[in-house]
């Protein structure tokens, strides 16, 4: 039987990241990684300062893509089952459709920049085998915005997409009222629904669990009590001292505090008592869309 490969990328605000999937079962669509790959761009570095991408990121972003492609081509992708997407660094960039405009003529590659409500709904659909009785709150913290899905009963109920990401933090563009307007959303949400549980997604919450000292590894959960631990921790190294005791990279060890506190934000004003984190990313939900359109027949949007 001939080998399917399925692909995505996820041209996001800190990094550029490519997810190559092999199809082992058609039967029930179990998919195995095949590629990793992760480049950190950070187009939220201008996006959110200058309001557009410049022209060194925009030529850095091609010829990253057009390695990519090189890539897919290597595992026989077909553009039937591939997708590219570009979430908060793109949405807010100014000229962020003469960047698609351009991406496509250079290198004939589709970018869809999608909203924040689709991009949470493509996570949350990947997470639903995670998702049982209990009310869960889906945490997506991205480089220039965070993602929050409430379930419920095994169903999305709500959704919402808030510009506060990790890059926004550390350049200061945060503003004040969508942080109040975050806060009041989760204690409403805690009354709704609640003892949730929240499920973490993310580069930055993984490797904060791969680095707490105490965490339910058998369960993939870490409390609100050791990431306070672990971000004040954090919190009083210099990015150097963090790449060294950490053994993170340096893209890494600037944004994992700012994420830390996003998370334990959220943690605090819906009470949570912990903190799941399954290794799924936007990128593996992308593939999963695509594969769930296919067999259904149908290109409609299920969010």
């Amino acid at each position: 039987m001939d080998l399917v490969h399925y692909a995505a990328i996820d041209i996001g605000s800190n990094a550029v990241r490519l997810v190559i999937k092999r199809l082992d079962d058609p039967s029930n669509g179990y998919f195995s990684k095949v590629v990793v790959l992760r480049v950190p761009l950070r187009l939220g570095q201008d996006a959110f300062t200058i309001g557009e991408i410049s022209e060194k990121k925009i030529h850095d972003l091609k010829e990253l893509l057009r390695s990519y492609a090189i890539v897919m081509k290597l595992y026989d992708v077909k553009k039937s089952n591939f997708r590219a997407c570009a979430t908060a660094a793109m949405r807010e960039a100014r000229n962020a459709g003469d960047v698609v405009d351009y991406i496509r003529r250079k290198i004939d590659m589709d970018i869809d920049i999608i909203p924040g409500t689709e991009e949470a709904a493509i996570l949350c659909a990947a997470h639903m085998s995670h998702c049982d009785s209990r009310n869960m709150v889906y945490v997506d913290v991205g480089g220039g915005s965070t993602e929050v899905s409430v379930i419920a009963d095994g169903e999305m109920v709500s959704t919402k997409s808030y510009a506060i990401g990790t890059l926004r933090i550390l350049n200061d563009t945060v503003d004040i009222h969508v942080c109040d307007d975050l806060i009041h959303d989760m204690q409403l949400i805690a009354i709704d629904y609640p003892h949730s549980t929240i499920v973490g997604a993310g580069g930055n919450i993984s490797k904060l669990f791969d680095i707490a000292e105490e965490r339910d590894a058998e369960r993939q959960r870490l409390s609100p009590a050791m990431l306070h631990k672990l971000y004040n921790e954090l919190a009083s190294m210099s990015i150097e001292q963090r790449v060294d005791h950490f053994k993170l990279k340096p893209d890494r060890a600037d944004v994992i505090v700012p994420a830390a506190h996003i998370f334990l934000t959220i943690a605090d004003a819906l009470g949570a008592v912990s903190i799941e984190v399954p290794s799924v990313c936007l990128s593996d939900g992308i593939i999963e869309d695509i594969y769930r359109k296919q067999q259904n027949g149908t290109d409609k949007k299920w969010f």
